[in-house]
């Protein structure tokens, strides 16, 4: 493939024939990824498996470098995720769920492995605020799930307004043992806002602990009493 002058090196992905179609799209997708974030054009051969053969020991002659990455192994104890709906370009939340599986807090799998769990900023840190977007996904997301207010707190940080100091406590609690940090500044229940949250990824995670926690609250524990 001719290239610019300006590009230098070359990108290419040699796909087996015989994978299947989801893992075609994969490569495909990482392709693309590789070609924005490098800015070389990248090109995904497919290929049958004796070609595959037959290329092995040329790329294998030194001063050639191989690397296979193996998939990683699943986590044990976390929590599936359920399908991500999409309306209008846009998360949909409050379509979400129509079940909650069981909390961490009574013997369910937590919302996060522990190799993945979301964490606070470490204390004396100088933490960065997740970017703009994933702060109103989150506040939105949390909005229309529970109902409750939502604001940026701390950088690395937002706060969700509770209905009493006792709610925030122990949703705190039951969120901890999701494997997403929580702490708790009176009726606010201030929950991780990192700077590398994806809205796929830990975002989904946060809205879905403070979803779950908070239907939990609501149907079990709400009580008109006020402390």
């Amino acid at each position: 493939m001719d290239q610019p002058d300006d590009i230098a090196g070359r990108i290419m992905l040699v796909v087996d024939a015989a994978v299947s179609e989801s893992a075609r799209e994969a490569c495909d997708e990482a392709a693309a990824a590789l070609a924005r974030r490098t800015g070389i054009p990248v090109t995904v051969a497919i290929v049958p498996a004796q070609t595959l053969d037959a290329v092995q020991p040329l790329v294998r002659r030194p001063p050639a470098r191989l690397r296979e990455l193996a998939p990683p192994p699943a986590e044990p104890g976390r929590m599936s995720s359920a399908p991500f709906v999409w309306r209008d370009g846009r998360p949909d939340w409050g379509a979400m769920w129509t079940t909650f599986c069981e909390l961490a807090l009574y013997g369910g799998p937590p919302q996060r492995g522990p190799g993945q769990a979301l964490r606070a900023p470490r204390a004396g840190a100088h933490p960065a605020a997740s970017s703009a977007e994933m702060l109103a996904e989150m506040q939105r997301g949390i909005r229309e799930t529970t109902g409750l207010d939502v604001e940026p707190a701390d950088p690395g940080w937002i706060a969700v307004a509770c209905e009493s100091p006792r709610m925030a406590a122990w949703l705190c609690a039951a969120i901890i043992l999701e494997n997403v940090d929580a702490r708790v500044d009176g009726a606010r229940l201030l929950l991780p806002a990192g700077p590398n949250f994806l809205l796929e990824d830990q975002v989904k995670s946060l809205v879905t602990v403070m979803a779950k926690t908070h239907h939990y609250w609501r149907e079990h524990l709400a009580s008109p009493r006020r402390p």
